[in-house]
């Protein structure tokens, strides 16, 4: 009992072994009519279609128990379509953060499901349904001391073992308040897994076995539900309850409430709980529903315990065919097709008694046409083919022996059973088109769909109750806000998984404990891939109704597209989804890639063909410029050296262009000259402007032409007046 647990009624939380007993013995008593419909349900498919007692009422009338099994092979074509179209199990996340994790969350069922072998589970549930109309999963996780670790698991469960609260109304017993699984177990097993109870069970077994008592009990006072006389086993019983109480939930400052046993010392020296104005944690309870699970058989309560999982919902989902709720009982598709069976065999039987009997066709014979011993011999070997059989001389041309024809069937009763046959297609909605068989050579392929998708139509309703149960399943396999799942629980140890990816093999790492730091230079610890965080919607994705109807749809867009010739890039993507091919995702990414390479290729020769058309263009100008002008070009895209291209390009202007060739000269001289002129300022300004004068005059240099009040100001160094 967890400490956060307050119960409402003390006497109801410490109940005797009486209430889970009653409990199952109400169980038993709502479901006995549906067992015994199932089993028969079981035994038609099986080909057990008579009872002793009347196969004994057959040989006494010399006619044979003939079983024309005709239930079993639409049950195959049922079984057969369910596992060409399984439904998968998408993740949508409710925000952006949740994105990646949803991708974790799908490849984490993928990998618990194929762990388990899910896919020939749900199919082994799913022909419980189709059968005697119920089946039933378990979702739990199995531990292994060895190997100190466990698994997930989603496993199909004997329907013929649950028993289910008689009180529950609604179709997929959600509101049932228990549910009780029964299997029939030896002492030895039973004191292997309860050593402690030891004593008990020694004590009950001693009650059931007459030896062991010196006789003074009789074995005929034993309650058959409890104990098997000639197994000499228990029916231990599983029982799943809720159980009604009071949550206590802890505030925190930021105003969350969490429970009780989530509060750490941690959280309390960190100040993060909230505290009333005495001193004292602020709390608060809240009603709630808690699951347990005690463990019995007949007296012996063997434990009576939480339940090991926190998504407080009972570990067992149904799947139904046809239930209606309260006062109906779980059927199957065989439940209405036993009557046209049976009179199917009848009418076989009949047809062959008939023939057997009007084989040998009898006659009349004269006294003396055979003797005693040719009579006898007639009687028993007349009927078989190929015998003759002797009589007198002469009786045969006097006309002593008159054998009568033996006469058909009745029409009435081949056409009885044609009919028959045809009211098990009529009612089981499984028609000829759907299993292949009988189709007319005429018939179109348009009629021939319409005919498999009348009988896709028929059998829908229980494949929308698998997608409903496969949903239940995820819920319990990741539970609710608040209430953890089976792999949150479970599975939070930083590991790797390979689940099944691209070529068959992907790794995904969760719980991948990291510490980082801050801005400021705090350590933070996170924890990447966290299974136990995020939010989602789970959806059971629809696959197409059949192989035919998806290949239907395939050619006629081939052929639209074919007709108004559409370009098959525009509707790739489309003929991959209705085309039946492994790995479609696959091929859908490198077709993308190569539509992406493929634009980037034309991307590069169109940038190849615009730099070469600049090009073209650059050499016509090259080609038709002066000569300064293909030098200056050159130089500038780093064809020739540029010193060289300046010397050649002076000497070039003074050849072709003399007056530009002066002006140029006259242009560098002027330059050079104001750059002499900077200089002899800023020699005047350190007291050098004579010297620097007189240097300009012995070398020849030519002084700009000043007025004579500049001049003047220069040689005195003072600042010239222009």
């Amino acid at each position: 009992m967890p400490t956060n647990f307050i119960p409402i009624d003390l006497e109801s939380n410490h109940p005797g072994i009486s209430k889970f007993r009653k409990w199952f013995r109400a169980s038993v008593d709502h479901m006995s009519d549906w067992r015994k419909e199932a089993q028969e349900d079981y035994d038609f498919v099986a080909g057990k279609q008579w009872t002793k007692d009347q196969v004994k009422d057959f040989e006494e009338t010399g006619r044979p128990a003939i079983t024309i099994n005709r239930i079993k092979p639409l049950i195959n074509v049922l079984s057969g379509y369910q596992r060409l179209n399984r439904y998968d199990i998408e993740f949508y996340p409710r925000t952006g953060d949740d994105i990646d994790l949803c991708k974790i969350r799908k490849g984490m069922t993928k990998y618990v499901l194929d762990r388990c072998m899910f896919e020939s589970e749900e199919s082994a549930v799913f022909l419980d349904a189709a059968i005697g109309g119920l089946g039933w999963f378990e979702v739990g996780y199995k531990y292994d001391e060895d190997l100190e670790d466990g698994e997930a698991f989603v496993k199909r469960v004997d329907p013929f073992g649950i028993y289910v609260d008689p009180e529950a109304h609604l179709q997929d017993y959600s509101d049932a308040k228990y549910i009780c699984r029964g299997k029939w177990v030896s002492k030895d097993e039973l004191k292997d897994v309860y050593p402690e109870k030891a004593e008990e069970i020694e004590a009950q077994f001693a009650l059931y076995d007459p030896a062991e008592l010196e006789g003074t009990r009789q074995t005929a006072d034993i309650d058959p539900l409890w104990y098997n006389s000639e197994l000499k086993k228990v029916r231990l019983i599983e029982c799943w309850y809720k159980e009604r109480g009071r949550k206590v939930l802890v505030q925190l400052i930021d105003g969350r409430f969490v429970p009780e046993q989530e509060i750490t010392t941690d959280l309390i020296y960190a100040g993060q709980v909230a505290i009333d104005p005495v001193g004292n944690p602020i709390i608060h309870e809240r009603p709630t529903t808690f699951v347990r699970v005690a463990v019995f058989f007949d007296t012996v309560l063997l434990e009576d315990i939480e339940s090991p999982y926190e998504h407080g919902e009972l570990p067992f989902v149904p799947l139904f065919c046809y239930h209606f709720g309260v006062g109906d009982l779980p059927a199957g598709f065989v439940r209405d097709l036993k009557d046209p069976q049976r009179e199917i065999n009848r009418r076989r039987i009949q047809e062959l008694h008939i023939l057997n009997t009007n084989s040998n066709g009898g006659g009349w014979i004269e006294d003396d046409a055979m003797t005693p011993e040719q009579e006898e011999e007639f009687k028993k070997m007349n009927a078989i083919p190929g015998h003759y059989n002797k009589v007198k001389n002469g009786s045969l041309t006097g006309g002593k022996i008159i054998e009568r024809q033996p006469s058909a069937p009745p029409a009435s009763i081949i056409q009885a059973e044609g009919q028959a046959t045809n009211d098990l297609a009529a009612i089981s909605g499984i028609n000829e088109a759907l299993m292949g068989v009988d189709i007319p050579k005429n018939s179109s392929g348009r009629a021939i769909e319409l005919k498999q998708k009348q009988a896709i139509t028929h059998v829908a309703p229980m494949f929308d109750n698998l997608r409903k149960s496969k949903k239940q399943i995820t819920y319990l396999l990741w539970g609710k806000r608040g209430k953890p799942g089976v792999i949150p629980q479970n599975y939070t140890a930083d590991k790797v998984y390979r689940i099944e990816g691209e070529n068959g093999q992907q790794f995904i790492r969760v719980n991948e404990q990291v510490v980082q730091q801050d801005p400021l230079g705090n350590t933070i610890y996170r924890t990447l891939n966290d299974l136990s965080q995020g939010e989602f919607d789970i959806v059971i994705a629809d696959v197409e109704a059949s192989t035919t109807q998806r290949q239907s749809q395939l050619w006629s867009l081939i052929e639209a597209v074919s007709r108004l010739q559409i370009p098959g890039d525009l509707v790739f993507e489309s003929i991959i989804d209705l085309a039946d091919l492994p790995n479609k995702q696959a091929i859908k990414e490198k077709w993308a890639q190569q539509q992406q390479a493929a634009q980037q290729q034309q991307q590069a020769m169109l940038e190849l063909e615009r730099v070469k058309n600049e090009n073209i263009n650059q050499s016509i100008a090259f080609k038709d410029a002066p000569l300064p002008i293909q030098l200056a070009m050159a130089a500038k895209q780093g064809l020739i050296d540029p010193q060289i291209a300046e010397y050649a390009i002076n000497m070039s202007v003074q050849q072709m262009f003399p007056q530009l060739a002066d002006a140029m000269a006259k242009q560098r001289a002027a330059a050079q000259q104001a750059a002499q002129m900077q200089q002899m300022q800023q020699g005047q300004q350190g007291g050098q402007t004579p010297a620097l004068v007189s240097q300009l005059q012995q070398g020849g240099a030519q002084l700009p032409k000043m007025t004579q009040p500049a001049l003047q100001a220069l040689m005195s160094g003072t600042m010239p007046v222009m």
